[in-house]
């Protein structure tokens, strides 16, 4: 893949849309956001669409997530998870509350099968600091091409500059496994720093002919 500016829209893919969730992320008094970043992601070159919807409650979170995964949001394939995070879980709402979290179980039984062709990233804390057989448990039951998200306690800025330049990737290149791969070796490249800082961190659906390669290596064997 071409190593294109982020500020212009490839040439023959379609633009991919943002399907964003997210969580108030302390009182209501605070107006933090990561709605500024998704209007510069609409206003520049690229042109991104967007949909954004707070989430406060167990019950809002599962309606959402059922509204992206029909047919009818095809054109914003790509979700956006904008909350507080644990290893394998996500936190929103009154976190006084016991049922105020997401574990990645649920996320998975819920999306499970309805993701083909789709993207999704945790923008928050920590959720993705699993092993790696666990996110695959959870890329092969949703069928999404690929997950990211970080390991370590997010940093605003930061995750806000490397969020962006993800998002601006995932135009300039297909939605596929190889294109996934070019998204995360290019942000590698010009990110390095927020990407060690942040352990910034995607994995991507096994390829059909790597599938293929694995399962002749273990008859071989």
């Amino acid at each position: 893949m071409l190593d294109c500016d982020y500020t212009l829209p490839h040439a023959t893919a379609p633009t991919r849309g943002v399907f964003c969730l997210e969580t108030d992320w302390a009182d209501v008094k605070t107006a933090l956001s990561v709605h500024p970043m998704l209007e510069l992601l609409r206003s520049c070159p690229l042109g991104v669409p967007f949909i954004h919807r707070n989430v406060a409650t167990r019950d809002s979170m599962r309606y959402y997530l059922t509204k992206w995964a029909q047919r009818a949001q095809d054109d914003h394939p790509i979700l956006y998870m904008a909350f507080h995070g644990l290893s394998g879980e996500l936190h929103f709402g009154d976190q006084r509350r016991r049922d105020a979290h997401l574990t990645l179980d649920e996320l998975e039984k819920l999306l499970e099968g309805r993701c083909e062709g789709r993207i999704i990233h945790f923008g928050s804390c920590q959720t993705i600091d699993i092993t790696r057989r666990r996110l695959r448990r959870f890329i092969d039951a949703t069928g999404v091409v690929s997950v990211s998200g970080f390991r370590q306690d997010v940093d605003w800025v930061r995750s806000a500059i490397l969020d962006f330049a993800l998002f601006a990737a995932f135009q300039q290149n297909s939605m596929t496994v190889a294109g996934m791969r070019a998204v995360r070796n290019r942000l590698a490249r010009r990110y390095a720093y927020e990407c060690r800082a942040l352990q910034f961190r995607m994995e991507t659906r096994v390829s059909r002919r790597a599938r293929r390669r694995n399962l002749s290596r273990k008859l071989a064997a």
